[in-house]
Order: structure tokens, then C-alpha cells, then sequence
């Protein structure tokens, strides 16, 4: 627990001549350091999601994910012989709902397991760091990487539309040649996606970004992007958004007769959008740094049981996947803080430093460096291209992971905007 804070807690105590203590360090069971958050018995570990809004369906899969995972610890024991907790908060993918959603839960938490959307997490970074506790992003946003104890367990955004580009250049350029158009959504997580295809352009020769078009999370009539996207003539349009605004993008275009390339993030994709656009995704491609729900990997027999006992019923999402991955990084984190003996919520920060987490073939493994140096925070740089079935609505692979040489020269220098 930040100092400052138990010293603000003890002063309003001394004020108001009450009996309170504030929230401090104590010595747990087994010797360990403890404060928020963690009792003899139970980790608790803040979901602050925006489990109702336009991010709904994918929130409430990532957390089910992320509670699979923790149903697999337990069931090894847990972590110092307590049982791992999520506590989940509703943030309705609104900034100043997460604030208050913060507030309430920080106290009471010993780190954050998902935070969601870059703009919540500038909106809480002084926070965070004022608090000092460990938050892993629910977002793939490079940009949240130098906020002090934020982190990443997904590949960053510039490495998708990096990736993602030079396949496509391979791909659907004729003669090498590509014409990009860019449709992003009007933040800072759609502004960081059109640096990254402005970058790749300007270091790739035959990749042109011969059109951009932003629209507010709020729109629901896209004619004007697509009409921009039309007359540029362009032959693939990268989208930079949600799924949500997937679906009305490409239904729209098809009422307009424009047929060209899609592709687009992983949270620009879920399988919803399968029965809503049917052969209309025949064209999308999906970039994603972690496997498809439906894959043959070791860990997802794992994967599917567990998520079948906690949330009975839900769809092959693939952020269902990309939740539990979240999970094995704070279960990692909290394993080695347990080691350290210092389960307080500085404790795990300082466990986050230099740890390396491999997910059974889920995804790339993940490494972390020096708590000072973002750059070296970087989990990840590989991607793979998937393509949707459309009967199943579920991604399916046409690349292995990997990075190109342009993406592993990025650093987050690159992405100043």
C-alpha cells in the first residue's frame, strides 16, 4: 500500500479522534508482507470492465477468462495457500465511471487484473501511480506502456497494423503496391493505429495510405467514412476500432457496392458479428496475438473446462482466450511476490520486473523488463492473420506467429504523436 495513503488515513483518523488505523502493512500467513486485498485465506483481484455498454460482450468474455484461469490456480492450490479472487466493477466503458469504480475498489484490492481502454487508463495513470499498484491493461494501446505500473500481456497495437500491413502488401498489393485506407476511431487507441499504418508506409516502399477517416464511438451511420474509402479507390481498409462499429462499416460499404480488403484488431472482431454480416466477412482478416478459441493447442482443453465450470455457456469468443492469458500474468506475478514473501500491492510491482510467462502455446511467450524502462516492457512484438469462418463465426489461422523487421525495430519513441 502506498505510504502516502495510510499516512492520509492515519491523519483523518487523528482528526476525527475515531478508533481507525488505517490500511497498513502486516505480516500474513506464512511470514508474507501483506495489505490490500489479501487476508489469511483470499487474493483479491480487481475486473474493472465495462461489463454494460458498447464493450460488453467482450468485457464479460475476457473476464470469463480471466476467472477460468484463476479456477485453474485454485485448484492447484492457489497462490501462498489462499484462494484467487477477481472482484469485478462495472465501468460501462466510460472514464469517469472508472474513476469512481476505482475509488471504490482500490482500497480493497491487491492489484488490478483488467483494466479496460486506454483512455480510462490515462484517466486513473496519476492514480495508479500515486497508489502504486500493479494494473495490467485491457488493451493492446503501445501508449499506456510508460505509464508507471502498467502493463501490457497482449502484443501492442503498432505491431498488429505493422504486421498485419506487410502481410497484406504480400498478399492483395499488385506488384507490390497497396493503397491503404485507414477508418479509426476517434481516441487515443484509434489515433495510435493510424501512426502505426503511417509509419509502416513511410518505412515500407508500395505501402500508400491513400485515405483516413475517423468517426466518434457514438456514430452509427458510416456513410461518410466509406464513401471516403470509395472514392480513394483504395484496395484494402484497415480498421481501427471496436467490433461494435464493425459490423455497420462493412454492412454500409456493401450498400454501397464498395468490395475491397478488410482487416482489423482483435477488438475489432467477436463472433457475433458472424450471424449479423454472414459472406460479407469472407474478406475480413483478423490480427491477433493470441490463438483462436476453437485451436488445437495444448492448453486449450484447460481453457474451455475451466471456463465451462465458471461461466457455463459462453460462446468461443476469442477474448475469451485473451482473458485467461491476462490471468496467467497476475497469477505469475503474485506467485513470485509470494516467493519474495511481499504480497503487498508494491510487492507485486516489484515482482512484475523482469518476469517472463510462457501460455502453453496460447500465445507468444511474454517477458517483461526493467521497471524503468518501457521499451523493455514490451511483452511481445508477434501477431498472426486470421481469417473468420463464417458458419462458426470463429477465427481461424492462415500465418504462425511471428514479427517483422520493421516491428522489431519500433520502439514506443515511434509512436509519439
Amino acid at each position: 500500500m502506498n505510504p502516502r495513503r495510510t499516512l492520509v488515513g492515519l491523519s483523518l483518523c487523528s482528526l476525527l479522534l475515531a478508533g481507525c488505523a488505517g490500511v497498513s502493512t502486516s505480516s500474513g500467513k506464512g511470514g508474507v508482507k501483506v495489505d490490500a486485498g489479501v487476508t489469511d485465506d483470499e487474493i483479491k483481484i480487481g475486473l474493472l470492465n465495462g461489463y454494460t455498454g458498447p464493450v460488453a460482450a467482450g468485457a464479460i468474455a475476457g473476464a470469463a477468462g480471466f476467472d477460468a484461469r484463476l479456477a485453474k490456480a485454485n485448484a492447484e492450490g492457489g497462490v501462498c495457500d489462499r484462494d484467487l479472487v477477481s472482484v469485478r466493477a462495472d465501468t460501462k466503458y466510460d472514464p469517469a465511471v472508472a474513476v469512481q469504480a476505482y475509488r471504490a475498489n482500490v482500497d480493497d484490492i491487491a492489484m488490478i487484473g483488467q483494466l479496460l481502454g486506454a483512455t480510462t487508463i490515462f484517466g486513473l495513470s496519476k492514480q495508479i501511480a500515486r497508489d502504486d499498484i500493479a494494473t495490467l491493461a485491457a488493451t493492446s494501446a503501445a501508449s499506456v506502456i510508460p505509464l508507471e505500473d502498467v502493463y501490457l500481456f497482449t502484443t501492442p497495437f503498432p505491431m498488429y497494423v505493422i504486421n498485419g500491413l506487410t502481410w497484406a502488401q504480400q498478399e492483395f498489393g499488385e506488384s507490390g503496391n497497396l493503397k491503404v485506407g485507414v477508418i479509426y476511431q476517434d481516441d487515443d487507441f484509434g489515433e495510435e493505429g493510424l501512426r502505426a499504418a503511417k509509419y509502416a508506409a513511410e518505412h515500407t516502399d508500395g505501402i500508400d495510405i491513400a485515405a483516413e477517416a475517423s468517426y466518434d464511438p457514438t456514430t452509427e451511420d458510416f456513410t461518410a467514412q466509406v464513401l471516403a474509402m470509395k472514392k480513394a479507390g483504395v484496395d484494402m481498409v484497415w480498421v481501427h476500432g471496436i467490433a461494435s462499429k464493425t459490423g455497420p462499416i462493412l454492412s454500409q460499404a456493401s450498400q454501397l457496392n464498395f468490395d475491397p480488403q478488410w482487416m482489423t484488431v482483435d477488438s475489432g472482431y467477436d463472433t457475433t458479428l458472424a450471424p449479423q454480416l454472414g459472406n460479407l466477412l469472407d474478406r475480413l482478416h483478423v490480427v491477433t496475438s493470441s490463438v483462436p478459441y476453437s485451436e488445437d493447442v495444448p492448453a486449450m482443453d484447460e481453457v474451455t473446462k475451466y471456463v465451462e465450470e465458471v461461466a457455463p455457456g459462453t460462446k468461443p469468443d476469442q477474448l475469451v482466450v485473451t482473458g485467461w492469458i491476462d490471468a496467467s500474468v497476475a497469477v505469475a506475478a503474485l506467485e513470485r511476490a509470494c516467493e519474495k514473501k511481499d504480497l503487498t500491492q508494491k510487492g507485486i510491482v516489484d515482482a512484475m520486473e523482469g518476469l517472463e510467462i510462457s501460455t502453453d502455446g496460447l500465445s507468444p511467450d511474454l517477458s517483461y523488463g526493467s521497471n524503468d524502462d518501457a521499451d523493455s516492457r514490451i511483452p511481445s512484438r508477434e501477431t498472426r492473420i486470421n481469417k473468420v469462418d463464417v458458419d462458426a463465426g470463429v477465427l481461424v489461422p492462415v500465418t504462425e506467429f511471428g514479427s517483422t523487421p520493421l516491428a522489431d525495430e519500433w520502439s514506443l519513441s515511434d509512436d509519439e504523436g
